[in-house]
């Protein structure tokens, strides 16, 4: 009988535009687990350091105990811890965290999944992706409305429906065999999202699992690190084979849970680059203003004429880049902004964009329609496609003194106003169960 053992590393990397990690990774003989936080203001990283916190006591030999039940009450202990922080912060509310994890008994993985991080494994040189992501895109896709190869390019690829924020989530628990040879990876959507399925089965199929992460994490690097970039790699590995590697002696962990983070951007080859290349242009720009120096001593006719032309050419170009910036700027802002409606038909619609009109036309538009059951629990789904089973939320449903509030909320990410939805549902009339009860309940059709 074999000793099968893990072989594992892990390390993050905030990226080339984030100002911080909200990533936490933990790894150890027996648990590999990766949050990635969401909320903004540091709240993505409370809520993902709680998941860790109340999860690395699963980093244990669990004998013959049912690993995914472990799993599940440990998420949810660290989902009301994020609950407990929330009420003791208010200024966190609308943080959360995804939550992918691996637990190990020597024979299977336990996998808990919540989120759009993601599980892969590596088999006999196929990898395969062991975790479905819990976003609006992915619906779609099982739908047969969208190519899987072009989620990636989504505008609404960042809608989650499901995260642990406090609220009640039922998580996906699935078991695992392994097999000596297997090699399985954790990542956030900072690896995942830029770099391509393809690319990540040739960088894992290579090395140990420490010099894998670092080859991923270079590649979300190069190409642009638009967010937080967290990848764990573990192998099964025989440990009394005569070809068995030196195995970690201890736990290790990443991301937001380490203290002393650099100040600026990592020192990695994809760092370096990027000031290399800033060198390069600010060097040719020095070495095009001393050759322009030398054209006007040589010619000064010619040098009357090009600073006529320069002051209006440079002006033109100004004012094409703070357009283009604006309406970069514009357009980003207005993908990453949400807001809660109501239609002519008086339902709770999820609209994308800013409340505003531009000559005329809605800067927005409706992305997900909301439903509510019996235990005033909210559903989201696509706007244009609401299944049979699914229980319109609209505004009648809340009292009158709730009802009116309902024009003021605000703007904000999803989370934001997901939490502003969850808040409303929390104040909605309970189901009618007597025709008495006219006013005071919700009719149930």
């Amino acid at each position: 009988m074999t000793n099968l053992k893990l072989n594992f590393h892990t390390a993050s990397d905030r990226g080339l535009v984030r100002d911080n990690n909200e990533d936490s990774a933990y790894a150890g003989p027996h648990l590999l687990l990766l949050a990635d936080g969401m909320g903004g203001h540091a709240a993505g990283e409370v809520a993902s350091q709680l998941m860790v916190e109340h999860m690395e006591h699963l980093d244990r030999d669990p004998k013959d105990a049912d690993i995914l039940a472990l799993l599940g009450a440990a998420a949810d202990d660290a989902n009301a811890s994020i609950s407990d922080s929330i009420a003791e912060h208010p200024e966190q509310d609308g943080m959360g965290t995804t939550l992918t994890a691996l637990m190990f008994d020597g024979r299977n993985m336990g996998l808990i999944h919540v989120g759009d991080s993601r599980g892969y494994r590596l088999r006999d040189g196929e990898l395969t992706q062991i975790t479905e992501d819990d976003t609006f895109v992915q619906s779609l896709v099982n739908e047969g409305k969208l190519q899987p190869e072009d989620v990636s390019s989504h505008p609404q690829k960042s809608l989650i429906l499901k995260a642990y924020t406090g609220r009640p989530v039922e998580p996906h628990l699935e078991l695992l065999p392994v097999q000596p040879g297997d090699r399985f990876m954790l990542c956030s959507d900072g690896l995942s999202d830029p770099v391509t399925h393809s690319t990540m089965e040739t960088s894992l199929a290579e090395g140990t699992p420490e010099q894998a992460v670092t080859r991923l994490i270079e590649l979300a690097l190069r190409s642009g690190g638009p967010d937080n970039v967290t990848v764990i790699v573990a192998d099964v590995v025989d440990s009394d084979s005569p070809d068995c590697p030196e195995l970690p002696a201890a736990s290790a962990m990443a991301g937001a849970l380490v203290t002393g983070e650099e100040p600026t951007h990592p020192d990695t080859a994809a760092g370096r680059a990027a000031k290399l290349m800033g060198a390069q242009r600010n060097k040719g720009a020095q070495g095009a203003s001393i050759s322009k120096k030398e054209e006007r001593a040589s010619d000064d006719e010619e040098d009357h004429q090009r600073r006529s032309v320069w002051p209006w050419v440079i002006g033109v170009l100004a004012v094409a880049l703070v357009g283009l910036g604006g309406l970069w700027w514009f357009d980003s802002a207005r993908s990453d902004t949400y807001f809660v409606a109501v239609n002519d038909r008086d339902e709770f619609v999820i609209q994308q964009g800013m409340k505003s009109t531009l000559f005329g036309r809605d800067m927005h538009k409706p992305v997900q329609q909301v439903c509510i059951n019996d235990d005033n629990q909210i559903r989201l789904v696509d706007s244009n496609d609401v299944p049979g089973d699914c229980r319109v939320f609209v505004l009648s449903d809340l009292p009158e003194s709730t009802q009116g509030r309902v024009h003021n909320l605000g703007t904000g990410t999803y989370a934001d106003v997901t939490g502003q939805l969850n808040r409303l549902a929390d104040d909605a009339l309970p189901p009618c169960v007597d025709e008495t009860d006219a006013g005071k309940c919700r009719e149930v059709k």
